[in-house]
């Protein structure tokens, strides 16, 4: 039973289950219009026109309301252009009423019973029908019965899954901090960097202090910054910068790792952090690591009309094993882009061939907030004031 109804869940929740489920719920309206109207003992043709003609004008409300004036008006507390959309879903309501009305008048359709419902809008001219403030004293009971009870419950639908919504990203922020921290820093990562930082201290090779500094970095935004719900686009990128010159570091000339930044790369835009980095670690982990040979790495981001466009992709020897979307880290990245981004705002793909192994992450960012731009770093933090955070530099 639990597995039947879940499978009816994830059904709906597809885009033809949405559409059957829309469906359903307008034949219902459908009839139940029908049953209304069917009680004026009207000839058919006039009950099925009074149905059509409240079916067509809820519909066109409805979604007018649900994908315009919800999420472009009310959201952004656009108040008056609000409410100047419920006036014009009105108006539409009443123009088709007064339009239905005239065409029964004018082919003799209108019964005794109807016939002073009717002519309250028809009696005078076309502006006293529809806009004047006796049309509509009239008109607003009949319309606050048939188009504003859909409406309504979109927008309480809309309240409930908000809240919902918010509950849910609390509980699955602290569930996934701690599981999105161990991804981040992998002991793994960390003890060879370590390791290497060792070697090349004790051979004194001039780039050790360049390793620390970029291990620093790492680990202090890791720690400290990237528990903010957006930061700075900047702060990302260079926290992606100071992992690919660790790795860089680290597997020398062994791996060919390839780093293409769009040079007007607009960094002030705000972002959720740590996206991008599970997918390159899951490329080391998994390309280069499963074989050294003429292994390389590509990252790239780029920006287009408020779009940020990031694809990283890597060599992958044919006869490893073929690997699925999983891992602690990137199933944490599924579960924040769909918590913290609507689906229409980013586009995750996929790919995988004998030899390449590739990710592209097409991502809406939202645009900086007052202040933001200055706030964004211009430069990362020298690695004396990292370590100078805690008295033993990672706490």
């Amino acid at each position: 039973m639990a597995t039947l109804g879940s499978n009816a869940r994830h059904f709906l929740a597809r885009p033809l289950g949405r559409v059957l489920q829309h469906l359903f719920w307008w034949t219902l309206f459908v009839g139940f219009e029908y049953f209304v109207f069917s009680n004026w003992q009207e000839k058919p043709i006039v009950t099925w026109g009074f149905v059509l003609k409240d079916t067509i004008a809820t519909i066109c409300s409805y979604y007018f309301f649900s994908l315009v004036l919800l999420p472009r008006f009310l959201l952004r507390r656009r108040w008056l252009l609000t409410a100047l959309g419920i006036v014009a879903i009105y108006y539409f309501w009443a123009t088709l009423c007064y339009v239905c009305f005239a065409v029964f008048d004018r082919f003799g359709l209108v019964s005794e019973n109807a016939y002073g419902y009717m002519h309250r809008f028809l009696d005078g001219t076309l502006w006293e029908g529809i806009f004047s403030w006796r049309s509509v004293s009239m008109g607003l009971n009949d319309f606050s019965v048939t188009v504003i009870p859909p409406i309504l419950v979109r927008f309480i639908r809309f309240l409930l899954s908000s809240g919902n919504q918010s509950l849910r990203l609390q509980r699955e922020n602290l569930n996934l901090e701690v599981n999105f921290l161990k991804a981040q820093v992998n002991p793994h990562f960390l003890f060879n960097t370590l390791n290497n930082i060792y070697t090349m201290v004790v051979k004194q090779d001039e780039r050790a202090p360049d390793m620390v500094e970029h291990l620093a970095h790492l680990m202090h935004y890791t720690v400290y910054e990237s528990d903010a719900a957006l930061v700075p686009l900047g702060q990302e990128v260079s926290f992606l910068e100071s992992y690919l010159e660790l790795e860089r570091l680290r597997y020398g000339q062994k791996v060919s790792i390839t780093y293409h930044k769009a040079p007007d790369l607009p960094t002030h835009y705000r972002l959720t952090p740590l996206l991008f980095f599970p997918f390159v670690e899951n490329a080391f982990k998994h390309g280069v690591d499963s074989s050294l040979e003429a292994s390389w790495i590509t990252v790239t981001l780029a920006e287009h009309d408020g779009w940020l466009q990031f694809e990283v992709s890597n060599s992958q020897a044919p006869s490893a094993p073929k690997r699925e979307f999983g891992g602690v880290g990137i199933a944490n990245v599924r579960k924040r882009l769909a918590l913290h981004y609507p689906a229409q705002d980013y586009q995750l793909h996929i790919d995988s061939t004998a030899d390449t192994y590739r990710v592209t992450l097409n991502l809406r960012l939202h645009p900086p907030a007052t202040g933001a731009a200055s706030a964004t770093r211009k430069h990362r933090p020298a690695v004396s004031a990292v370590l100078a955070t805690s008295p033993t530099g990672l706490e």
